[in-house]
């Protein structure tokens, strides 16, 4: 609109001068060839044209046709693969200003998009190489014929292992991507939410019997209406997340809270605890504070149980210190059934 405006503006100063002149042309009769140097205005009107049609041939040029054109080059670029280019913005017409706003807003999505694609391909490889070297590993030691029934039957365990490793990855990617293609089409109906969170506490039951944890539960019944299937995957890794970074002899407390308008969870162990730029990042995909990799898992967990919450129109809390333990505290609304 700013260009179209301008050219009729022009357009109407232009008219506007060709008019005044040709109206003094008439007035003082120049143009007649009785009179000496009678075309000299006609010559000067031509030019005056020419200067005039190059004066805005030149505006339109360099104000309009250029940053197309620049804009043209960088978009080829992009299309290269180049997510690094930025235009100048400044000295711009409005609405070209506002077109390179967008150009440079969309490049750093897309380059925010190529390295979050580069990180999930990179990490994904790790966590399949890792457990996929250990099988081939022990593979080729059971080769031996030489080996006792006690070492086979340990090298088969240890190959058991990382195929549950690898299935537990595989069906965390499959989660995380059923929840982001499929969103608010989960199937919801009522159950108990209390009966849940038990179920998930003796199923892991080996686990924190074996590091001696004491469990300190306070879960009135609750009827709640949501996800089943999912809210379960929520409290197991919740629950094996504190029983994993817990010390032994410590204790975990699992507290249900019910209001009027909100179930609140709350599930705090005593364990090694978190820095604040850990916290800040706990619930990322693959993101794992223990670079070393020495506790297991994928950093999956945390993300899916965060993502699970928000498609119950819920929220995930946490507060952690260093050596002072972790407090989780979710926090799901009673009305889905009617929203």
């Amino acid at each position: 609109m700013n260009f179209v405006a301008i050219i009729f503006l022009l357009m109407v100063i232009v008219l506007a001068f060709f008019i005044a002149m040709l109206f003094l042309v008439n007035h003082f009769q120049l143009l007649t060839p009785e009179r000496d140097g009678h075309l000299f205005p006609l010559y000067f009107i031509i030019f005056l044209s020419l200067v005039i049609g190059a004066a805005l041939s030149i505006f339109v040029g360099k104000r309009i046709l250029q940053p197309i054109g620049d804009l043209r080059q960088a978009m080829s670029q992009v299309a290269k693969g180049d997510f690094t280019i930025q235009l100048s913005e400044e000295k711009q017409m409005e609405d070209v200003e506002e077109l390179y706003h967008d150009f440079n807003l969309m490049v750093k999505e897309l380059g925010s998009i190529e390295t979050l694609r580069n990180d999930f391909v990179s990490t994904v490889s790790h966590e399949f190489k890792t457990p996929i070297a250990t099988i081939k590993g022990y593979v080729q030691l059971l080769q031996n014929e030489a080996l006792s029934p006690a070492e086979r039957g340990e090298y088969l365990e240890r190959m058991l292992e990382g195929t549950q490793q690898l299935t537990h990855l595989t069906d965390n990617i499959l989660k995380l991507s059923k929840l982001e293609n499929q969103g608010l089409g989960l199937d919801f109906q009522g159950f108990r939410l209390d009966e849940q969170i038990r179920e998930v506490i003796l199923f892991l039951q080996p686990k924190w019997e074996q590091l001696n944890l004491s469990l300190d539960l306070d879960l009135p019944r609750t009827e709640f209406y949501g996800n089943e299937e999912f809210l379960y995957q929520v409290w197991l890794n919740l629950m094996d997340n504190a029983i994993k970074y817990s010390q032994k002899n410590s204790s975990i407390h699992v507290h249900l809270q019910n209001t009027e308008s909100e179930q609140i969870i709350t599930l705090s162990d005593e364990g090694i605890g978190m820095t604040p730029e850990i916290t800040e990042r706990i619930f990322d995909k693959f993101y794992q504070s223990d670079t070393s990799r020495k506790t297991k898992g994928n950093g999956l967990g945390l993300a899916l149980a965060k993502q699970i919450v928000e498609l119950h129109q819920g929220r995930i809390e946490v507060k952690s210190s260093p050596d002072q333990g972790s407090k989780f505290k979710i926090y799901l609304p009673n009305n889905l059934k009617n929203s």
